[in-house]
């Protein structure tokens, strides 16, 4: 496979595991709170490049509204949601291009970030939606933690046994501290 294949091919996996997860995890009653459409776009972050990261974090709740409706468009929280995954995929692929930092660190940061946006999205349009926005703001980003925590504990474990796979071989300086 070329690596321009190789990238978009990788790219639609993860999009479509973005897609999957949070219908499996709705289905079972762990909801939104254990944040299932940031895994694999955190995941596509650290295998991929930096374009293709983002690409990967706008696509993902945009495609997951095509087809499943979630998240809502209105209120805005697909709109939100793909500024947010959009940071945390492209922060990550950024950090793991420039940074020896390991994942568990890379991810941390890159979670903190995107809360940081939701946060801030949040406290912007709460207004306009007649919300009130500390409450709003606050308890948008504190849901999140529990899946927050599980990520950080899971998802480092999963892209250090990825590396080790005959297609990540050849690309060892992607995958700093696993």
């Amino acid at each position: 496979m070329t690596g321009l294949t190789q990238k978009l091919t990788l790219s639609a996996v993860f999009v479509a595991l973005g897609i999957l997860f949070p219908v499996l995890f709705h289905t079972i009653g762990l909801g939104s709170v254990f944040l299932p459409m940031f895994w694999p776009v955190a995941v596509a972050g650290m295998l991929l490049p930096f374009p293709n990261a983002v690409l990967v974090g706008v696509l993902t709740p945009v495609l997951s509204f095509a087809l499943t409706g979630m998240p809502p468009a209105s209120p805005p929280i697909l709109y939100v949601m793909a500024a947010e995954l959009a940071c945390l995929s492209g922060t990550i692929a950024m950090l793991m291009s420039r940074t020896r930092w390991g994942l568990f660190w890379i991810l941390f940061l890159s979670l903190l970030l995107s809360r940081i946006v939701l946060f801030l999205l949040s406290r912007i349009l709460a207004p306009i939606l007649g919300l009130p926005p500390n409450w709003i703001s606050w308890y948008s980003v504190l849901k999140g933690l529990p899946g927050a925590a599980v990520m950080l504990a899971v998802v480092p474990a999963i892209v250090g046994r990825l590396k080790h796979h005959s297609i990540w071989r050849n690309r060892s300086e992607r995958v700093p501290g696993a």
